[in-house]
């Protein structure tokens, strides 16, 4: 094992203070992705209003209030009905001036201030628990309960009992504010609206926010969906909260962009109104603190890291918090640079089928990528991805016969696994050197009993598409576990039986590759078992001697995203588990079987092994190349050639003119790739059955091509010649970085958008050292 010689030095003047706006702010991309909604039906129209400290930056209506009975404009003082925006701004502040007052305490049990949850069952159910949606409450209560209302409500939903061991998970849950909202008014005496009012909506002038909106401010009012052939405008779209008389701790609050900025200033200026103090600083601070469930990060009322704050989150910076509401609204706010983001929509109107998930993305993309501009790394020396030698040379990449780990397990007759109950994770790719399935050998290895299988995306046989359910090898006759299904992690009744967990899989040097995060989770599972986990070794069948791309900022991990590491990380699959294990400190007993024959620059078919599709689109160690930078445009609403001859080979639209495309990639020099305009159909997948226009990428040195370095080229070319066209924000979906997805959105030139993907390389450079297994 050797250190690699680190050949970019990158030097970081991050500044400690908040990012400082843009010198021009443009937020015309707000205009134009709000426009795109509008016209292609997804929403009837929007307000959105962007702020930092006291200063509104930017606020503007757009489309229609109203389409059914009547058309109306939309306007800027429009009040909408914020559906779950009700938890944050109305419930949990509520709940926090009761714990300021001495009246409650958040980490009391709930029995405390219900006596219908004072049972045995109930004893870790506490409030902070319930505000960050860990408390084991179901996601929607009962009807039954509802109709009742309160107090035999609380009784109906105490007898129903909780899902899970209050703090063991997370699940988001209206049932959990609709208690609180019923604790509020038995300990303060007072109904949540009330309450509201007096002690937040009134001392920050907050006069168009309010439950159940009175005929003074129905003509403002912005309709949501026809229910029993009547337009619902001033009562909430929430059923349950309709059944509780409008009034509802999850749903109800009716407001204007307006007030709801007043309320973010207040929370960005340590709780101060325009009155004065509303919630103390050290409220503030106490619902800001995060509480962490694997991966999903909550403060008191608020998202900040989870599948729900994707949209926004991916955008805004890390330790930012929001929420957003069914009916189409959302508020986010960054308290670091007292920045915030409003947008309202009633994308339920007229009968409840608009979009809004993608538009969220647009504008916070839009917006951050404006104000949030922090200074540019400073590339010291001119790159070189390459893993050097201890001498400073490159290793070798000799051709010859290569040995899996598999292989050298089979040539030592399975002997570290004798007398061991197995479960096997693997997939097609799970071969030895002459084509035999692991799974065979490892059955018939007298020494070891093999017990089950475990199969990864694509099922057992590499070539389904979705979901998969569990099944049976034919040949074995043993049950085969999905781990892409209903369940992601192997559990309890999957290991019965099993006392070592042996990981099979043919990874292709790819961040994004979800077989990285499956085998995170195996390990992660079998630490919880206590079971120990060989993993046997495969190459990088796209080199390890190649780091590229941005690293993942930590908080946007994801099963498409399972650590803070480059896209093309130049990693075994064997030494990627090392890496993890070590820096989640993972318990795990690991064992690596390594390669024998094996160095770091040799590519997989100067291996000697068969080549096995790992997946139905990647079928040659060419397009596992490529998909290592086009595979982010996927994302996108580009096709990446799925549905055709060559995927990842060809990148289109039917917006895309081939020619002018081609032209232009050409005229940019990237080394080992030219670019040929073309015409192609994809018979599946985006764009299916239509023509469509764009480039083909030709690898003309696939040592010297750097694919990521492609992507990003390929996305700043198409949105500078296509804006309103392409969707470049999802682009963030997989490259999960959000310096470099700012630069992009900002039009920044290839060079610094380089440095930007290229600025914590030395870093990892420095972090991949001691898990390197081979030179």
């Amino acid at each position: 094992m050797v250190r690699p010689a680190i050949a970019v030095s990158l030097a970081l003047c991050l500044a400690a203070s908040a990012p400082a706006p843009a010198p021009e702010l443009d937020l015309r991309g707000v205009d134009e992705a709000v426009h795109a909604a509008v016209s292609a039906g997804e929403i009837p129209g929007a307000v959105v209003l962007v702020g930092r400290g006291e200063r509104v930056l930017y606020r503007k209506a757009f489309g229609s209030r109203s389409l059914v009975p009547r058309q109306e404009p939309m306007i800027e003082d429009t009040i909408f009905d914020v559906a779950s925006l009700t938890k944050v701004v109305a419930t949990t502040p509520a709940i926090l001036l009761l714990a300021e007052q001495g009246k409650l305490s958040l980490d009391d049990p709930l029995g405390n201030y219900l006596r219908e949850f004072s049972g045995r069952a109930f004893r870790d159910l506490t409030i902070r628990r319930i505000l960050t949606h860990t408390a084991g409450f179901p996601a929607l209560p009962s009807l039954e309960a509802m109709r009742e209302g309160f107090p035999r409500a609380a009784e109906l939903l105490a007898k129903a009992g909780l899902q899970y061991r209050p703090g063991a998970s997370f699940s988001y849950s209206d049932t959990g504010f609709i208690v609180l909202g019923e604790l509020v008014r038995r300990v303060s005496g007072e109904p949540l609206d009330r309450f509201a009012a007096t002690h937040v909506f009134g001392p920050l002038g907050m006069s168009e926010t309010t439950f159940r909106p009175g005929p003074a401010l129905l003509a403002r009012v912005a309709p949501t969906e026809a229910l029993n052939s009547q337009m619902l405008r001033g009562a909430v779209h929430d059923g349950n909260a309709r059944l509780l008389g409008g009034v509802a701790g999850h749903a109800g609050l009716f407001s204007t962009a307006d007030d709801l900025a007043r309320f973010a200033r207040m929370l960005l200026s340590d709780g101060k109104g325009p009155n004065g103090q509303v919630l103390k600083p050290a409220t503030l601070k106490a619902m800001w603190s995060r509480t962490e469930v694997g991966d999903i990060v909550r403060t008191l009322g608020w998202d900040e890291t989870s599948p729900f704050s994707r949209p926004i989150g991916l955008f805004f910076p890390r330790g930012s918090v929001g929420h957003t509401g069914f009916t189409g609204t959302a508020l986010w706010i960054d308290p670091p640079s007292r920045t915030y983001l409003i947008l309202l929509t009633n994308r339920v109107h007229p009968y409840g089928k608009g979009k809004v998930t993608a538009l969220r993305s647009r504008v916070a993309a839009e917006v951050a990528a404006a104000l949030f501009v922090p200074p540019l790394p400073i590339v010291a020396e001119a790159p070189s991805a390459h893993t050097a030698t201890a001498e400073g040379e490159e290793a070798p990449a000799a051709p010859g016969a290569v040995m899996s780990g598999l292989d050298v397990l089979a040539a030592e007759q399975f002997a570290l696994l004798a007398g061991r109950s197995v479960g096997l994770v693997t997939n097609q790719t799970g071969v030895d050197s002459q084509g035999r399935r692991g799974i065979d050998l490892l059955a018939a290895a007298p020494r070891a009993k093999l017990k089950a299988i475990f199969s990864p995306e694509h099922g057992l046989s590499g070539d389904a598409v979705g979901d998969i359910p569990h099944g049976r090898d034919a040949a074995t006759g043993l049950p085969v576990w999905s781990l892409y299904g209903a369940e992601r992690r192997p559990t309890a009744a999957m290991l019965k039986g099993i006392d070592t967990l042996v990981v099979d899989l043919q990874d292709v040097g790819v961040r994004y590759y979800t077989y990285l995060t499956t085998l995170l989770y195996v390990l992660e599972e079998a630490a919880r078992a206590r079971i120990p986990v060989v993993v046997l070794d495969r190459p990088n069948p796209i080199t390890g001697a190649v780091v590229e791309g941005p690293v993942l900022d930590p908080d946007l991990r994801s099963f498409t995203g399972p650590h803070p590491i480059p896209v093309r990380a130049g990693l075994t699959i064997g030494e990627f588990a090392r890496m993890v294990v070590a820096e989640r400190k993972i318990p795990v007993a690991l064992t690596i079987v390594p390669l024998a024959g094996w160095n770091r620059a040799l590519w997989y078919d100067k291996t000697g092994l068969p080549w096995v599709n790992p997946s139905p689109n990647i079928r040659s160690v060419t397009q596992a190349l490529l998909y290592s930078g086009v595979g982010l445009l996927e994302a996108t609403n580009l096709s990446v050639g799925r549905g055709t001859d060559t995927p990842f080979e060809v990148v289109g639209a039917p917006w895309i003119d081939s020619a002018p495309l081609a032209e232009a990639m050409n005229q940019k020099g990237l080394a080992g790739v030219k670019f040929e305009p073309v015409l192609f159909t994809p018979t599946a997948d985006r764009y299916a059955g239509q023509q469509i226009g764009g480039v083909r990428l030709q690898v003309t040195d696939r040592d010297a091509i750097r694919p990521v370095t492609v992507a990003l080229a390929l996305a700043g070319e198409i949105r500078a010649r296509y804006h309103p066209e392409f969707s470049a924000d999802a682009l963030q979906n997989l490259l999960v970085n959000r310096s470099t997805i700012w630069a992009l959105l900002r039009g920044e030139p290839l060079p610094r958008l380089r440095a930007w993907a290229e600025a914590e390389r030395a870093d990892f450079l420095h972090r991949r050292a001691s898990y390197l297994i081979y030179r």
